[in-house]
């Protein structure tokens, strides 16, 4: 920001900057409007700056206030660059009384008088060749890149950006309507070289001024400033996610997500980590960040668990590239997405990326874009939607926490082009109740504070951590116990904090049909996938009945 006042020492004014003289107030209200502390502390004059607080300079009102009181006492006045329509009248000056001496000292002052030479002014008579020279004018940039977005939605906290070369700055664009195509938004980066620049989806990141940036292209080759397409040879496609609620994938039985984890893959790679938070949104996560962080924990002796944290600002949708410089993004190089209930392990990631098999079985492929380029729009498909077709069912508290009938995001974007990506919600396990006295008082529910259930299958590194809640609901305190294999051999034991002893094994050795108290087939034509416990309410008590028998036995009996 370039200043449109100057600083000038209060006893080396002249008469000369008298219609040019500022207020405090209408100093400070000018200086108020920066956004950037270190413009205004870099151009204030050195004398002035030095006898400035260092504390000062790093918190803009302080700053204000300070140089307030030194326009006040009129050690320093605020000159403006520009002249005064009227100079300062003594009504604005009574609550500025040293600045109205220095004026009235100035006032007082008599005017220079300009001093004639006595002498007739001579005048040039001999005409000369007039002596052209020509400076070529580079002409102004005049190519453009342009990205195509589907749908016309409101703001977005996302953004492009074109990387910096040794000629060309960094730019950026965020999406715009398109009022010609309704159909569409277009980032239009203007006035460019003809020089292939690199493209990033931009992320701000909470608390940072450092965005997260994620690679989109490389080289992608600028057009003519007046160059149009129908279809954009670079596409993105807004994306919002609907959860099943049961392994028919059925979508008239999908549910929002207000919890868990987005993971989207790219050529075979995790692309985006993105928390989901309660109330529907996501919220980026920089996984190279801590891929990098993970790789260098690993090459210590003791390696530390890293937590990653979402810090990116929230979203109600993310958007995936479709066309990626003319190149449909499908197959090996396309898209997928999937949900987890619980942050994945790196190593767990690092399956997934090493096995294409177990990818495309755990993740939902997005190769269904290819739709927007036949009728620039989307429809019901085997694993995608359009937004207004898609519905959302009712949930019970028998599912899981994770899964929400809340749709009020998801409505507002039903005339926006979005597409509904479905996946698995994950809405199989079981809850564990301990039935507790409601009429214990806070001493005795102490006891069962840290109570933790862990459930691991011996077929694989798979277990589960789940502590009991401390908030007694109708009689019992709950765990629940999520993401179980289909298949594999299943024990169960409770822990607390408390006491040597206090690991009790509840079962050990049951396939997850034996630990719901279902009967087994003895040659199964394929694989028995889990389901929900609420299906079969009988085996459910059953089974719960002989869990809490055992514990209360075994460890409050």
């Amino acid at each position: 920001m370039q200043l449109i006042c100057k600083f000038v020492p209060g006893n080396s004014l002249s008469r000369d900057v008298l219609d040019f003289i500022l207020s405090p107030d209408e100093c400070i209200g000018q200086l108020s409007r920066t956004r950037n502390l270190q413009d205004v502390v870099r151009q204030l004059p050195k004398p002035l700056a030095e006898s400035i607080p260092q504390s000062a300079k790093k918190d803009i009102h302080r700053l204000l206030t300070t140089l307030k009181q030194r326009l006040v006492r009129a050690d320093w006045v605020a000159v403006s660059s520009f002249a005064r329509r009227t100079p300062l009248s003594d009504t604005q000056l009574q609550a500025y009384p040293a600045l109205k001496a220095r004026i009235d000292t100035l006032a007082a002052q008599p005017e220079k008088k300009v001093v004639k030479a006595n002498y007739a002014m001579v005048t040039d008579d001999v005409p000369l060749a007039r002596n052209l020279t020509f400076t070529p004018v580079e002409p102004a940039p005049d190519k453009k890149i342009v990205v195509e977005f589907a749908g016309q939605w409101p703001g977005n906290a996302a953004y492009l950006t074109l990387s910096s070369t040794e000629e060309q700055k960094e730019k950026l664009a965020k999406p715009r309507k398109d009022m010609n195509k309704h159909h569409r938004s277009v980032s239009v980066f203007k006035s460019l070289k003809q020089e292939p620049r690199n493209l990033y989806l931009t992320i701000p990141l909470i608390g940072s001024t450092t965005p997260l940036k994620l690679l989109l292209a490389e080289k992608i080759a600028p057009v003519d400033e007046n160059h149009e397409m129908e279809e954009w040879e670079t596409l993105l496609v807004p994306v919002r996610p609907l959860a099943y609620l049961d392994e028919n994938q059925n979508k008239d039985k999908a549910t929002e997500l207000c919890g868990g984890f987005i993971y989207v893959f790219w050529k075979g790679k995790l692309w985006r980590e993105m928390a989901i938070t309660e109330k529907g949104y996501y919220q980026d996560i920089d996984v190279e960040y801590y891929r990098n962080l993970y790789q260098q924990e690993q090459s210590q002796p003791q390696p530390k668990i890293i937590e990653r944290v979402a810090e990116g600002a929230v979203m109600p949708q993310f958007w995936v590239p479709y066309k990626v410089a003319g190149e449909v993004q499908q197959g090996e190089t396309g898209l997928k997405i999937m949900f987890s209930p619980k942050q994945k392990r790196f190593n767990q990631i690092e399956s997934l990326e090493s096995d294409p098999a177990l990818l495309d079985k755990s993740s939902t492929p997005l190769d269904e874009l290819s739709h927007y380029s036949e009728q620039q729009a989307f429809a019901a498909q085997e694993f995608t939607s359009d937004v207004a077709s898609a519905k959302v069912h009712q949930t019970s508290e028998d599912d899981m926490p994770w899964l929400t009938d809340q749709q009020v995001v998801l409505r507002s974007y039903d005339q926006s082009n979005t597409v509904i990506a479905y996946v698995d919600g994950k809405n199989n396990g079981f809850v564990l109740r301990l039935d507790v006295d409601e009429e214990e008082g806070a001493s005795d529910l102490q006891q069962h504070k840290g109570l933790t259930a862990v459930m691991e299958d011996a077929d694989s590194d798979w277990v589960a951590i789940e502590p009991f809640t401390t908030r007694v609901k109708d009689g019992f305190i709950s765990a629940r116990i999520t993401g179980i294999p289909p298949k594999g051999t299943f024990s169960l034991t409770f822990m607390h904090p408390e006491g040597q002893d206090s690991a009790v094994k509840i079962f050990a050795g049951l396939s997850y049909q034996e630990v719901l108290g279902e009967k087994t087939q003895a040659q199964p034509a394929e694989p028995h996938q889990p389901t929900q416990l609420d299906e079969t309410a009988a085996q459910q008590r059953q089974a719960e009945s002989e869990l809490l028998d055992a514990m209360n036995n075994l460890i409050f009996g």
